[in-house]
């Protein structure tokens, strides 16, 4: 679907829209409106079988078609969609007669090209630089998979000698922040450190590079699909996520957080990495199942930090914890608080804070005030993950778990204690099943296997 924008601020842009994704204020969408009177994460595009539905939610405005304010509704051809001062008029693609020139990038957000590629309006990469666009190592880039506060994201392909091709993401600084040395010198920092991350629940970084004035990371590719997409579909089909699973996640990504926090250099000396923005844009589900951890872009070790720790806000205002959003010092237990919201997200279908009013919000963050205990949302969660829960999200951090490793042993003895419990193929069945026009590879799982030993 393409989103022709008629009014507002960014009138004549032109938006490619092909799976379930985010309209809204912040970078984090898909379709990003730099308008007052949009919200921070104003409304999503969800679709099936060929039809398109939008949802708003919760906007502090409403979300309008062809003028009516709408909860939620059924997209047809040529209608227009009202987002604050914005009108989008939205056209189905022909997909057999949709023919985009060699090189041109495309994605869920703007029709556009790699940054100095060619200019702003610029739709295609030249013959010459489409194989050779990053010089002696090259990437042929398929499309913009998403642009976040930091920089956008490409699904590419690295050729090498006699055919050698791999799909990798590559992950880029946009112009305005490759202008700042003080950024620069911290992107260049943290690929550094990130790269000694190899994990089986962690986005592997493979390599940093330098293209004009500016820097990308080349990562791998996960083919899947991220939380935001995953809790958007629950929501759209109106079910809860099941208790196994949702703990099944969230023991994952404790794994790769306990590899990550506790993490030394090539001398020994502890990293004290912390992921600072722990959400669900930032956690993976890959076709098979397995779970990982995207964009330790944030994540400051003492080695590289110029400024004092705690001098500034990154990260996700509704994931942070108290400590963080009140630019205290943070250490591992500020992760497990992110995580306890994203668990509390997944067992409730709502997130902890509102994502609307940025004060508001703050406020309640650095006071630890979830108004809404998660039983009140869902009666059927189980006593003892509430209580897990509960322990994660704990205002006080020395009231948490010390650490991931004691979080993911309290998970994984929750679901294996009483001898069998979800795997890796459960999760990959389960999300084939969630979304069945996409193509998971979700291999038959044997009932009768015991889990012994999870790790």
């Amino acid at each position: 679907m393409i989103l022709h924008v008629l009014k507002g601020a960014r009138i004549d842009s032109t938006y490619e829209v092909r799976l379930d994704c985010t309209i809204g204020r912040d970078r984090t969408n898909a379709v990003v409106l730099d308008d007052q009177d949009v919200s921070l994460v104003h409304c999503a595009f969800f679709f099936g079988e060929g039809r398109a539905f939008i949802k708003d939610l919760g906007s502090t405005n409403g979300t309008r078609v062809n003028g009516e304010k709408v909860a939620y509704r059924e997209i047809a051809d040529n209608d227009v969609i009202g987002v604050g001062n914005h009108e989008l008029r939205a056209e189905f693609l022909d997909e057999s007669k949709e023919q985009l020139p060699p090189g041109t990038l495309f994605s869920d957000g703007a029709i556009d090209t790699f940054p100095d590629a060619g200019g702003e309006d610029d739709t295609a990469v030249s013959a010459e630089e489409d194989r050779n666009i990053f010089g002696s190592t090259a990437y042929f880039l398929k499309r913009r998979i998403a642009r976040g506060g930091m920089g956008a994201i490409y699904e590419a392909e690295q050729i090498g000698a006699e055919g050698f091709v791999k799909t990798v993401a590559l992950k880029t600084i946009l112009p305005e922040f490759a202008r700042s040395d003080s950024f620069v010198a911290s992107f260049i920092g943290e690929a550094k450190l990130v790269a000694s991350l190899v994990h089986q629940n962690i986005v592997q970084i493979y390599q940093l590079g330098r293209h004009g004035q500016g820097y990308y990371i080349a990562m791998e590719y996960i083919d899947g699909i991220d939380l935001t997409q995953f809790l958007f579909r629950h929501e759209l089909l109106r079910r809860s996520i099941p208790v196994e699973i949702a703990t099944y996640i969230v023991s994952r990504i404790c794994r790769g957080l306990e590899y990550a926090h506790i993490k030394r250099g090539t001398n020994g000396t502890p990293l004290e990495l912390v992921h600072r923005d722990v959400a669900p844009k930032n956690i993976m589900i890959t076709n098979e199942g397995e779970v990982k951890l995207a964009d330790f872009g944030v994540a400051k070790a003492l080695l590289f930090m110029e400024e004092e720790d705690g001098a500034f806000l990154v990260g996700s205002l509704q994931y942070m914890s108290p400590e963080q959003a009140a630019c205290e010092k943070v250490d591992c237990r500020s992760d497990i608080y992110s995580l306890g919201l994203v668990y509390y997200e997944l067992l409730t279908g709502r997130p902890a804070y509102s994502p609307d009013d940025e004060i508001e919000t703050l406020a309640r963050v650095r006071d630890g005030d979830i108004l809404i205990h998660p039983e009140m949302l869902r009666a059927d969660i189980p006593e003892e993950v509430v209580t897990m829960l509960m322990r994660c999200l704990a205002k006080n951090s020395s009231e948490r778990y010390p650490s991931a490793s004691e979080l993911g042993y309290a998970l994984e003895y929750y679901m294996y204690s009483p001898g069998y419990g979800p795997t890796i193929v459960t999760l990959a069945n389960y999300v084939a099943e969630l979304f069945p026009d996409r193509e998971f590879y979700a291999p038959p799982e044997r009932p009768d296997t015991k889990i012994i030993n999870p790790n």
